[in-house]
């Protein structure tokens, strides 16, 4: 029986690991070719072995999206060995916590390059083919650290805020043209996103009990793809939170405040 994606070739960035290797995955169980982008050569080699147990064309492409000034001639370069670029899935993304008194301009700098820039120029080379083709899908993942708390995560917040708006862009210049794009909100997950990194104030706590695992965002993913929805969370929980501060962000913020006893 065919897969849901038998034969569309995808573009996952961030594919060594957590989420992206997660979808990666999914999509090459689901019939479709793979194209899995990531720093991490070696970590990309494993998830690649997996893809190819179900989809034999899938291939390993190493690039560090914090050079900017590399990205098109990438993305040039994955769509010549997939054959083209059906669905991309701008997953790469790397934390940053610092308090706004400590940020310095290199931090903002690194932030909004990786988590912002490199997804915007990612995709602009590569929604011609899609448009010339009449088909295609682009998802840009966020986080719900842009509808919690983004205490200590500001810049990190902002970058994925950046995101969110350019998406809800794209998904309304895209409407009618056969191609579409889509927010997906993740939030805590069960990866190394969480661990302690260089250059970073300690991670927050992640409670096992209530973290989401890459699978089951990857599930998520993979199902709004179909759909004209614009917004998908990536578990109910995720969306009720994200409603609850929509609905009255000072009530929420306030009660957030309360609990630390600084109101």
């Amino acid at each position: 029986m065919a897969g849901r994606f038998e034969g569309k070739r995808v573009l996952v960035t961030g594919a060594s690991s957590g989420i992206g290797a997660a979808t990666a995955v999914a999509f090459a169980r689901e019939g479709a070719i793979v194209g899995l982008a990531a720093r991490r050569a070696d970590r990309l080699a494993d998830v690649l072995a997996g893809c190819r147990e179900h989809a034999p064309d899938s291939a390993a492409l190493p690039v560090d999206l914090a050079d900017l000034d590399g990205v098109e001639a990438f993305a040039a370069d994955a769509a010549e060995q997939l054959g083209g670029v059906d669905i991309l899935v701008n997953n790469a993304g790397i934390p940053k916590r610092r308090r706004a008194a400590k940020l310095t301009p290199e931090d903002l700098r690194e932030v909004m390059a990786v988590n912002f820039e490199a997804p915007v120029r990612l995709t602009a080379a590569l929604l011609p083919g899609m448009l010339e083709r009449g088909h295609g899908h682009v998802v840009n993942l966020s986080s719900m650290g842009v509808h919690m708390f983004s205490m200590g995560a500001g810049a990190y917040a902002a970058s994925k805020a950046a995101v969110e708006l350019w998406t809800e862009a794209l998904y309304l210049e895209l409407a009618g043209t056969g191609v579409s794009a889509h927010l997906l909100v993740p939030g805590t997950t069960a990866t190394e996103f969480s661990r302690e990194r260089e250059n970073n104030d300690p991670p927050f706590p992640v409670d096992p009990a209530t973290a989401a695992t890459p699978e089951q965002v990857a599930a998520a993913l993979l199902d709004c793809l179909g759909t004209d929805v614009f917004v998908t969370y990536a578990t109910e929980r995720d969306a009720a939170t994200a409603q609850a501060k929509n609905a009255d962000p000072n009530g929420f913020l306030g009660d957030f405040l309360a609990k630390m006893g600084r109101r």
